[in-house]
């Protein structure tokens, strides 16, 4: 189970806005900047907790989850808060949540429950050390909060806000955010609310820009889901790509959203490198075009980039072994 890079750099704006320099931070987390600043890197549980105590520590400031959920730009948390603000109420709001919070945090789960006249939004999560979790619950109720009143306007009131820990020794700031109706000690983390608070619409949804953005949430999802790694995403984006067009490690690394550093370890932390995903999608337009006996071996040299079919024909003998000439003889007998 693991934790978006989104939710990191956002605590990192949190701490930095408390006064504390980000490289304290980063060195206490013991997090460096490329992992950071890479859009599709993912944190264990048990680092994500460290960082958490981390942020504690240095801020010194034990209500940082509060005060997280309430600062925290909206883009801070990328793609999930995009579509979640262009939801068409708050009802469908709250099932985005529910649906892809996994995209931010995989080990949470969102349950909505409506009953007669209240609404009840509980919020499940794995714990793994008190002070850290006292600040993902504060988080998540807060964010609760300020989202009905993204719906419903900057004076809604939730009926309340339920808490499984403690009372806390800042307990004033909960009586702060929450005006009287939190409640410690209870059998659930999350709120309570009037069912018809559900139905508010947000003003300045956008129904293209939605589909948009849920389609999207849906497949990052199901990347997730199928536990995609970097060298299967990157022999995605390389296949999407003439074979003759396919470009350095740098400019790939850059729309893939990393550095050429982070690519280059997370890559040789499943025992590939980017030259060799490259020869094998080559390799791959290749031998698809030497499967038509209709197409000349000029033609997938052309096809993969290569001006010189002798220079082709030598580098298809290094990735298979065979010449394209010997390779086609093999066909019958291959498929």
């Amino acid at each position: 189970m693991s934790v978006a890079s989104p939710m990191v750099r956002a605590l990192i704006e949190a701490v930095e806005r408390s006064g504390v320099a980000r490289q304290d931070f980063l060195g206490r987390a013991g997090v460096t900047e490329d992992r950071v600043s890479d859009g599709s890197e993912r944190f264990t549980l048990e680092e994500f907790d460290a960082i958490q105590r981390a942020a504690l520590d240095l801020t010194r400031d034990e209500a940082l989850g509060l005060h997280l959920a309430e600062h925290a730009s909206e883009a801070a948390f990328g793609l999930v808060a995009h579509l979640v603000s262009h939801a068409p109420t708050l009802r469908e709001a709250l099932g985005l949540c529910a649906e892809f919070s996994p995209i931010l945090l995989e080990d949470a789960h969102i349950i909505v429950e409506e009953q007669a006249d209240t609404a009840r939004v509980r919020h499940h999560f794995r714990r793994l050390s008190a002070r850290a979790d006292r600040m993902h619950a504060e988080f998540a109720v807060a964010g609760f909060l300020r989202l009905v009143r993204i719906f419903a306007g900057p004076k809604a009131r939730i009926d309340g806000a339920f808490f499984e820990h403690a009372v806390p020794v800042h307990r004033h700031e909960y009586h702060r955010v929450f005006e009287g109706t939190e409640q410690f000690g209870q059998a659930f983390t999350g709120i309570e609310l009037s069912r018809a608070l559900l139905d508010a619409r947000q003003l300045h949804q956008d129904p293209r820009l939605y589909s948009l953005l849920r389609a999207e949430a849906h497949r990052t999802l199901d990347t997730i889901a199928r536990g995609a790694g970097h060298a299967d995403r990157l022999k995605q984006y390389l296949s999407a790509r003439p074979p003759y067009r396919i470009p350095k490690m740098d400019v790939a690394a850059r729309e893939l959203g990393m550095s050429v550093r982070s690519l280059r370890r997370r890559l040789a932390a499943e025992g590939v490198s980017y030259r060799e995903l490259v020869q094998a999608t080559l390799e791959e337009a290749a031998t698809h075009v030497l499967r038509s006996p209709k197409r000349s071996v000029q033609e997938a040299a052309d096809a993969t980039g290569f001006s010189d079919a002798t220079a082709f024909q030598r580098a298809f003998k290094q990735w298979t072994g065979v010449t394209p000439s010997e390779y086609r003889r093999r066909l019958p007998a291959l498929f």
